[in-house]
């Protein structure tokens, strides 16, 4: 498996008057220095839910840092709509949603075989979204015969490679797909370095474990009470550079 370390932002969206304090509570345990970069090889750092290893963050300049360091909280005044409160980057511990297992196999000079199943490794009470899988195809191909289980695939010979569509796969599930690759006889006896498959998704979780373990609205001389402010939080993990050797 071949991927990038996630980068991570927290979006805040608000349209509240006057603009008064606001409070996140995030992860119980954080491991970061005091420059904001992560300290990974903390031997006192825990593998559980609760806790992150953050290598590097930045925040918007409405955050009091103090309180970030010493609560695990991210306290600030919301300036009003969107607008990027916190980027951060995680290298352990992650929690990859798909495995992709491929399967070649290359049957004389004109022809290849190709296997690929994908399995979802999270809760099966959620959903992945805008599932997109881009299997190269050699160069000398001339025809696809495409069988798959779930979604839609095409072959796309502009591109050289297969695409499969899956609009959402539950978790804890799996798919595959089949594909005969006719190829073109060439004199050339250069082997076919085949590119990594690669995959595009959305999954309503945080792969990195980032948690919002509160949020509070307060502020007593403009009459604001928490319990009046309507909250929500949504997750949305979206993959970066996701691909797999075959």
């Amino acid at each position: 498996m071949i991927r990038r370390p996630p980068r991570s932002t927290l979006f805040p969206y608000t349209t509240l008057f006057r603009s008064p304090e606001c409070k996140f509570g995030i992860n119980d345990k954080i491991v970061m220095d005091s420059k904001g970069k992560g300290t990974t090889d903390d031997p006192t750092r825990t593998t559980g839910k609760t806790s992150i290893a953050i290598d590097d963050c930045q925040f918007h300049q409405c955050v009091k840092l103090s309180k970030f360091e010493t609560e695990h909280s991210i306290s600030f005044i919301p300036p009003d709509g969107e607008f990027e409160l916190m980027r951060y980057r995680t290298t352990k511990d992650i929690s990859l949603p798909f495995r992709v297992i491929p399967l070649v196999r290359e049957v004389g000079r004109t022809k290849m075989e190709v296997k690929v199943v994908i399995k979802s490794n999270f809760k099966p009470s959620l959903l992945a979204q805008k599932i997109e899988v881009r299997i190269p195809t050699p160069l000398n191909t001339s025809g696809v015969q495409l069988i798959c289980m779930k979604g839609k695939a095409k072959y796309k010979a502009s591109e050289n490679a297969i695409v499969w569509k899956i609009k959402r796969m539950g978790g804890m599930k799996e798919s595959q797909i089949s594909a005969e690759i006719e190829l073109l006889q060439t004199d050339s006896k250069k082997k076919w370095t085949r590119p990594p498959i690669s995959m595009n998704f959305e999954v309503p979780f945080a792969p990195s474990g980032f948690k919002v373990r509160y949020l509070k609205v307060f502020e007593p001389k403009l009459n604001y009470s928490d319990h009046d402010v309507i909250k929500w939080v949504r997750y949305i993990g979206r993959s970066g550079l996701y691909e797999t050797r075959c």
